[in-house]
């Protein structure tokens, strides 16, 4: 899967030092042998067969009269979808390690990198085709033809455009293509985190429409199942590409194992705790496990996580020194074997999704018509419920806890090296997180989906009362001073987080995305396109389109807060009174906005939420106090902005005068004494002249 060779990859970077040359011993890389290749697919293979005929979850006899796919369909699909999630985390794991674990210089991609994007490449086409196969296989199973039909008549097309299974798999399959066309020619860092980002989207629709797509808490397993997928991705992918990719380069191979360590530990807390809360939801009491046989392979999918985890600390341990040391050889041994244990965490995965849960989740065997399209039974509103209903989302705690975890690890870098961090600026960023959990996750959240004035809390909290938290908070600037730079690092001449972030931070695209007519116009926009169009109806509709919608509310308040509180760098500075005119700028639009919600006579959603059925929910009543929540979020957090936007001009002018009266000090006050010198040579000038 690496890919064949090419002519001409980039010159130089840190990593190009001659490879080591033939009987070498401590300095050659080791080779990997026909057997240890295939060592990973054969066990995967074994472990999935015999988890599929211990689970319950092979082919199955069909009744009599009904439809039937064949054997070969019913084995065909499993093995396919392995091939599936083995590929695409080949090619997560390749792209992932040309944009950040390979060392490359400041500007475009070392030779190592580029190889590992040319083998991104070529891992891409394998998971175009087995996509192909699976969309093949998908349609004539759940027809329940032959392929040969499948193939001749317009079953695929059907499958293809008309079923949610189908679509997910064409969108992937165009992920996979642009990928494996991209790749190749790609020269830049930022290209290929670019496709590294288009491989991520692409893993995603797949794990859709699997059980948690029909299942009671389809909420809950959903995002669960997203951060799964992702982390595994990443974690499997990654060691695919250290061990296939770039065990060659010894000096690359020293700056990237201890980058995908990192990286690992954040994704094995991920895989567990998402895979522990989407069991939650599969599992409705412990003595299933035992007794199911869904529950017998998620116990050994349990001790395989365990395995890897102590794999993990044993590289940490002793495989990170030794290849420190300049031993790769151990690392590599002790790796391989690593993922030959991931590929056969891979096989139970796939098992998993051919058996059937013990638990029951069918919407529609719950009691009424608000559950069967949110997933779960809302009781009436009240004010206790409004503050103590939860539904915990994993995308969104997953994100929030790693942000908080990497800002308390940036405060305690500069505590421990003596250097101060402003308390207001951690208690402001904590704040903000909490809000978002609990807008996301809270009262809010559980009612969000079914009465729009809660809706309309989110949208307003995410808007404007989060980005003040946050962008006061300051966590660019934190990152920027706790981050060691490249070079102290061991990588001479390489970029890493970083400079990554300063590129960022100096793009094209922050300052487009930060200029303030692109960002005033983002704020305002949204308000309107948001819900005098069918967005706001197709966003309630999906749970994960329900998520981007609130990163969208969260994304266009952080951008448009930054040019007039953010104390972070920026592409630009504007001064005071231009920040205050873009504030009040806004107030109108906002302030007309809430009057058209409220006088409406309209419903927005109204399928949606008139096919509720809320007894409890005057709909009309709902929405006129919708309006008036969105009107008195026009006012409150805009003085909150005011205040923060005059004590930093007070600061700012007060900074500005210390520093003129220190180099008063320092030159004698020349600059005073060349300012009375000029107003006396006018004088006499102008006396001159009378």
């Amino acid at each position: 899967m690496s890919g064949p060779a090419v002519a001409g990859p980039p010159a130089g970077g840190v990593d190009d030092a001659p490879e080591p040359a033939p009987g070498a011993t401590a300095e050659q890389a080791p080779h990997l042998g026909t057997a240890a290749r295939l060592a990973p697919w054969a066990a995967a293979l074994v472990v999935l067969v015999v988890a599929l005929l211990a689970g319950g979850g092979g082919p199955q006899p069909v009744p009599q009269g009904l439809p039937d796919a064949g054997a070969g369909t019913g084995w065909g699909l499993p093995v396919v979808e392995l091939l599936y999630e083995l590929t695409a985390a080949g090619t997560v794991g390749a792209l992932l390690a040309g944009a950040a674990l390979a060392p490359s210089p400041p500007r475009g991609l070392s030779a190592t990198a580029f190889r590992c994007l040319r083998a991104g490449a070529g891992w891409a086409l394998a998971w175009l085709l087995a996509t192909a196969a699976l969309l093949v296989l998908g349609a004539s199973e759940t027809v329940g033809v032959g392929v040969g039909e499948t193939l001749s008549g317009g079953v695929l097309r059907s499958y293809a455009l008309e079923l949610d299974q189908g679509q997910a798999l064409v969108v992937t399959a165009v992920a996979a293509l642009f990928v494996a066309l991209c790749a190749r020619w790609t020269l830049s860092t930022s290209g290929a985190f670019v496709l590294l980002g288009v491989a991520l989207l692409g893993v995603v629709p797949k794990a859709l429409t699997g059980h948690s797509a029909g299942a009671a808490d389809h909420d809950i397993a959903a995002s669960s199942l997203v951060v799964h997928v992702l982390a595994a991705a990443l974690w499997v992918g990654g060691l695919l590409a250290l061990v296939l990719h770039l065990r060659r380069s010894r000096t690359a191979l020293a700056v990237a194992v201890p980058r995908y360590s990192a990286l690992a530990l954040v994704c094995f807390v991920a895989v567990g705790l998402s895979g522990l809360l989407n069991a939650t939801v599969r599992i409705e009491a412990p003595s299933q496990l035992v007794t199911s046989g869904y529950g017998a392979l998620l116990l050994a999918k349990v001790l395989a996580l365990g395995a890897l985890g102590w794999a993990g600390w044993r590289h940490r341990g002793r495989t990170l020194p030794a290849l420190a040391a300049g031993s790769g050889r151990a690392f590599l041994s002790f790796a391989l074997a690593e993922v030959v244990l991931m590929a056969s965490a891979v096989a139970l995965g796939v098992a998993l999704s051919r058996t059937p849960p013990p638990a029951g989740e069918e919407v529609t065997a719950l009691g009424s018509p608000a559950a069967a399209f949110l997933g779960y039974e809302l009781a009436p509103l009240s004010a206790a419920r409004w503050v103590t209903a939860w539904r915990p989302d994993a995308l969104v705690l997953g994100a929030v806890l790693l942000a908080g975890a990497l800002y308390a690890l940036g405060v305690h870098r500069l505590l421990r090296r003596g250097d101060r961090w402003p308390w207001g600026r951690s208690a402001s960023f904590a704040a903000g997180l909490l809000l978002v959990v609990w807008v996301t996750n809270g009262g809010p959240g559980v009612y969000g989906t079914a009465m729009f004035s809660m809706h309309m809390v989110q949208h307003m909290a995410l808007t404007m009362l989060a980005p003040i938290l946050l962008t006061l908070a300051a966590p660019v600037t934190l990152a920027l001073r706790a981050l060691p730079a490249a070079r102290s690092r061991g990588g001479q001449g390489s970029t890493g987080p970083r400079e990554w972030l300063l590129a960022a931070v100096h793009s094209r695209v922050a300052s487009f995305l930060t200029h303030p007519l692109v960002s005033f116009g983002l704020y305002v926009s949204t308000l309107y396109a948001f819900y005098f169009t069918p967005a706001l109806a197709w966003s309630m509709q999906s749970h994960v389109a329900h998520l981007l919608m609130h990163a969208h509310f969260l994304g266009v308040g952080l951008l448009y807060l930054w040019p007039i509180i953010g104390v972070d760098p920026a592409p630009r500075r504007l001064p005071h009174l231009a920040r205050m005119v873009l504030l009040f700028a806004s107030m109108p639009f906002h302030a007309f906005f809430a009057v058209a919600v409220m006088s409406s006579d309209d419903l927005f959603a109204r399928d949606w939420f008139s096919g509720l059925q809320l007894p409890w929910v005057d709909l009309y009543a709902d929405q006129r106090l919708g309006g008036g929540i969105a009107w008195s979020f026009a006012e409150l957090p805009a003085l909150a902005v005011l205040a923060a936007l005059f004590v930093q001009w007070y600061r700012h002018d007060q900074r500005t005068g210390e520093r003129a009266d220190r180099r008063a000090g320092a030159d004698g006050e020349a600059e005073l004494a060349a300012y009375n010198a000029r107003l006396a040579a006018l004088d006499a000038r102008s006396r001159r002249q009378g």
